[in-house]
């Protein structure tokens, strides 16, 4: 039974790895690579915190999203404020590296070598460790899935 799972899980990893993975090379082909600064960052207060924060400066239940602005190959200015934020702040001045989609710059990704090389590879890894602890277990080379 559990190896059936293994199996099923492993092909699913194994597949989305893939697929991200393709993507990736794909979009690393295509888009185009940009400096980005951040230039501010706008506070998003936490609406679960259990109490109201007596120090909104030194508020950290609340996640700041850098606002970044880079220059596309045509000379075009972009501002836009991240996706994803945290706490603490980014500072502002930081430089990342983006990828841009040259027909439509507002469509970008920061940390692109994480989410388009390591993830996928990580997952299509996961996948294939998966698969062939599953098949040698299926097959007696080894006994680590329980009945």
């Amino acid at each position: 039974m559990w190896n059936r799972q293994i199996i099923f899980l492993s092909l699913v990893a194994l597949t989305i790895g893939w697929v991200l993975w393709r993507r990736g090379k794909h979009l690393l082909k295509k888009w185009k690579k940009s400096e980005a600064m951040v230039v501010s960052n706008k506070y998003t207060p936490n609406e679960f915190a259990l109490f109201e924060s007596i120090d909104p400066v030194r508020d950290e239940t609340g996640t700041y999203h850098a606002v970044v602005e880079f220059k596309t190959d045509k000379g075009q200015t972009i501002k836009k404020q991240l996706d994803i934020g945290g706490n603490p702040p980014r500072p502002v001045g930081q430089r990342m590296l983006v990828i841009y989609d040259p027909n439509n710059p507002l469509n970008f990704l920061t940390d692109h070598r994480t989410k388009l090389e390591i993830i996928p590879r990580i997952l299509v890894a996961l996948g294939l460790i998966g698969l062939l602890v599953s098949i040698a277990d299926l097959f007696g080379v080894i006994s680590i899935i329980s009945d």
